[in-house]
C-alpha cells in the first residue's frame, strides 16, 4: 500500500524537523509492506534536511504537484506558461513586490528577505540562486503582499485573467501562490501512483488528496478538511506521540493490502 504524507503541520511542526518517534515509525513502513510518498508545497531541495538521507529517496511530490522526485532524481515537472510567467514578473517589478520563483531545484526572486519562509529555503545550501532571466522552467511562484495589502485585490484580479495559472491567496501568510493551471498534489499523485492510497494531511490543499484516497487521517482540526477524513488526530497533549501511534496503527490495519 502507498502511504502519502503531507509534511508541514502533519509530520513536521517547526518547519525543520520530524520528531524522532514519528521518524522511526515511518522508517518501519517496509516491515508492513508499505511504500511512502511525501506530498508538499515545498521544493524538493527544502525537504532534504527534514526527511533525512533515507526518506528523501522516497517519492516526493513537491511544489504543490509541480514536480516529482524519486530516488533523488527528478522524474516529472510542469512549468508555468512562459507568457503568463513574464506577466507575473513584470507586475512584481512594477510594484516592487517581494517574490520567489522555483524551478525543479534552483530558484530566483527579488526582495527575498521579506518572504515569511525565506529562512527555510535551501537550508543545506545545495541549490543555486539564479538571475531572473536564467529561470527557464518556473514551476511555482510565491508573492508576498504583507507590505502591499492595498494591492491584493487588484493583483488577484490581474492574475485571474491568466487561464494558464492556478492562483491561491493565503491570508495568514499574506502570500499569493501560483502554479500552472490544474496543478495540485492530488492530480500529480494520481498520475504517478493512482488513488489506491492512504493519506495523512492537515490543510485545505489536502482536500483533493483525501477525496482520492482509500483512507484519510486528518492531523489537526481544520473544519473544511474534517468532512473528508476517516479519522482525526487533535493537536493536544503529546500529539507527536499520538501521530506516531496512529501511523503505526494504520500501517497494521493495511498490512498486506
Amino acid at each position: 500500500m502507498k502511504f502519502v504524507f503531507d509534511l508541514d503541520g502533519t509530520l513536521c511542526f517547526d518547519r525543520r524537523t520530524i520528531d524522532d518517534e514519528i521518524m522511526q515509525v515511518l522508517l518501519s513502513a517496509p516491515r508492513y509492506g508499505h511504500d511512502l510518498v511525501f506530498a508538499t508545497t515545498r521544493s524538493y531541495r527544502d525537504c532534504l534536511a527534514t526527511l533525512g538521507p533515507e526518506l528523501s529517496q522516497k517519492m516526493v511530490v513537491g511544489l504543490n504537484g509541480g514536480l516529482v522526485y524519486e530516488n533523488g532524481q527528478l522524474i516529472f515537472e510542469r512549468a508555468i506558461d512562459e507568457k503568463a510567467y513574464q506577466i507575473l514578473v513584470d507586475w512584481c517589478k512594477t510594484y516592487n513586490l517581494p517574490f520567489i520563483v522555483d524551478e525543479s531545484f534552483d530558484y530566483s526572486g527579488q526582495i527575498l528577505e521579506k518572504m515569511p519562509f525565506i529562512s527555510r529555503v535551501d537550508p543545506l545550501e545545495k541549490a543555486q540562486f539564479l538571475p531572473l532571466d536564467a529561470i527557464k522552467k518556473p514551476i511555482k511562484m510565491v508573492i508576498y503582499m504583507g507590505n502591499h495589502e492595498n494591492l491584493v485585490e487588484e493583483t488577484l484580479a490581474q492574475f485571474a485573467h491568466e487561464k494558464s495559472l492556478e492562483v491561491f491567496y493565503d491570508e495568514g501568510e499574506k502570500c499569493i501562490y501560483l502554479n500552472p493551471a490544474e496543478t495540485h498534489k492530488a492530480k500529480t499523485l494520481v498520475e504517478h501512483v493512482g488513488n489506491d492510497v492512504v493519506v495523512f494531511g492537515n490543510d485545505r490543499n489536502d482536500i483533493e488528496l483525501f477525496k482520492e484516497s482509500l483512507y484519510a487521517v486528518q492531523v489537526g482540526d481544520l473544519s473544511v478538511l474534517t468532512e473528508f477524513a476517516d479519522e482525526q488526530i487533535k493537536l493536544v497533549g503529546d500529539y507527536q506521540s499520538a501521530i506516531a501511534a496512529k501511523i503505526l496503527e494504520v500501517f497494521s490495519l493495511f498490512r498486506g493490502k
